[in-house]
């Protein structure tokens, strides 16, 4: 048991009054540190933790009469119990203080200034204990040098990652391109930089050839915008003007997060070859990670303008097309009458065309247009002359009331509703701003066909005039605070709206 008093003496001999201040201080600074630095409280129990038993281990060494381990003992505790206190300074100050400054300094900038503080304490320790530090500079110079030459690389990619953290010309969050390798930069370390792919792969990339190689900049912070292009062909036929036009228009009012609306998306031509106009759509791209759905999302509304114009994409290979010289027309015909005959149970379903009979149906039914519009198309606009009406066949689509710079939702048509007679019977400005909330199959009605189902029976006149006195009020019914007038006075403006627009 003698042993036992000779640990407890040597261990209450070797204590220090400021060995329990510098351990209150260092788990006072983990408190504010565990804020920005996870599991700082943790590390700074374990390192004191660690202290204690490197000066229990001391006393029991000096119990045993082993003073020299004793000593190296006492050393090692007092050494990481610095190590402890200068890691907890230098976190505070820069993830703590140096930010309220204003500043962002790289992370290996402070790992680097730690790791200093970290080598100065520990010769410290060794010139207390009586080591001439003169000598052991002088015998380690030529093993510095040795160890440089042999680790050349990874000095090099040191101080790399150094240089490209102090300038920020590649910084977290900056998307790269070089030598094949395209991604996202997620960590810059001491010999490596980490780039995520689109993939999701991570290539861990040396410091030294992003230094030496041409790299990039495609996205993130420093890039917040980039241009890309779509291609696409038509044929000559068609007008590049009206191509140009339809598309802008549609891009226009087009929304999709991952594309920049300032500056809008353009349409342009580059070339006449092969036979065909070869087109190009360029818009901004503000996500990187989306390249691929905004493409999509462009490629979306390029068919669907050429769907609804009735035009046909061209291709850049040969197109061969092989029909008989004789076949079955008949086939053609009843396709036709079997698309008239839908057309005509989907107008007989609909209040507004209830006067007409079925010739009549019939007749509107064959001068129907169908179009496609991308979610998110702007059908009509606010304010503006609408010459056309919309059968809703298949999606939703969404009303809109824009006022004072908002716009507000009135109300989602789906499957078999009617949007924009009012304004194609009576001439005045749409009511509403309309756009496609899914992707949207309708039928078009234009002012030409309406006008010879009126012409046949001027006295269906009155008879629209109700059903749109009907649907206006329903329409003001959605709006809050909207004044409404006497239902014969609406219904004999309406009327003589539509008398002059078709003049019967």
């Amino acid at each position: 048991m003698d042993y036992l008093g000779a640990a407890v003496e040597s261990f209450v001999a070797a204590w220090q009054p400021y060995y329990l201040i510098i351990m209150v201080v260092a788990v006072g600074l983990a408190l504010p540190l565990q804020r920005t630095t996870r599991g700082a409280v943790l590390f700074a129990l374990q390192m004191l933790l660690l202290f204690l038993v490197l000066l229990l281990g001391a006393a029991i060494a000096d119990g045993l009469d082993a003073s020299r381990a004793a000593a190296a003992l006492r050393s090692v505790a007092v050494l990481a119990l610095g190590m402890l206190l200068i890691r907890q300074v230098g976190l505070l100050f820069f993830r703590r203080i140096v930010p309220k400054l204003g500043f962002q300094p790289p992370r290996i900038l402070e790992e680097i200034i730690i790791l200093f503080a970290y080598a100065g304490w520990t010769l410290l320790r060794l010139a207390s204990a009586g080591l001439d530090l003169g000598s052991l500079v002088a015998s380690t110079a030529v093993i510095t040098a040795v160890l440089a030459f042999a680790m050349q690389d990874t000095l090099g990619n040191i101080l790399s990652g150094l240089a490209l953290q102090l300038d920020h010309s590649v910084t977290i969050g900056d998307w790269i391109d070089f030598d094949g390798v395209s991604g996202e930069v997620v960590q810059v370390q001491w010999r490596h930089t980490a780039v995520r792919t689109l993939f999701g792969e991570m290539i861990l990339v040396p410091n030294s050839q992003l230094m030496k190689a041409r790299v990039m900049l495609i996205g993130g912070r420093s890039v917040p915008q980039r241009l890309r292009n779509v291609f696409f062909y038509g044929e000559f036929h068609i007008r590049p003007a009206d191509v140009i036009q339809e598309i802008e228009a549609a891009m226009k009012h087009a929304e999709c997060d991952a594309i920049s609306s300032t500056p809008a998306p353009v349409c342009m031509i580059t070339s006449f070859e092969g036979g065909l106009v070869t087109y190009v759509v360029r818009f901004w791209l503000i996500d990187p990670i989306s390249v691929g759905r905004a493409e999509s999302f462009v490629r979306q509304h390029i068919h669907a303008v050429f769907h609804r114009n009735g035009w046909r994409m061209a291709n850049p290979s040969m197109d061969l097309h092989m029909q008989p010289r004789t076949g079955p027309e008949h086939r053609l015909a009843n396709a036709h009458a079997l698309d008239t005959d839908q057309r005509v149970q989907r107008l007989r379903g609909i209040k507004l065309f209830s006067p007409l009979t079925d010739d009549e149906l019939t007749q509107l039914a064959q001068r129907l247009r169908p179009v496609h519009y991308v979610a998110g198309t702007r059908l009509a606009t606010q304010g503006e002359v609408g010459d056309n009406m919309y059968i809703v066949s298949r999606g939703r689509a969404a009303v809109w009331l824009e006022a004072q710079g908002k716009r507000h939702l009135l109300a989602e048509p789906g499957t078999g509703e009617v949007i924009g007679e009012m304004s194609l019977m009576t001439g005045e400005p749409r009511r509403a701003t309309v756009t496609a909330r899914t992707d949207l199959d309708c039928y078009v009605l234009d002012k030409a066909g309406f006008k010879q189902t009126l012409e046949n029976r001027p006295e269906l006149a009155e008879a629209f005039a109700q059903l749109l006195t009907d649907r206006n009020r329903e329409l003001a019914a959605l709006r809050d605070n909207v004044p409404t007038v006497a239902e014969s006075v609406e219904r004999a403006a309406v009327l003589a709206r539509i008398r002059k627009l078709f003049r019967v």
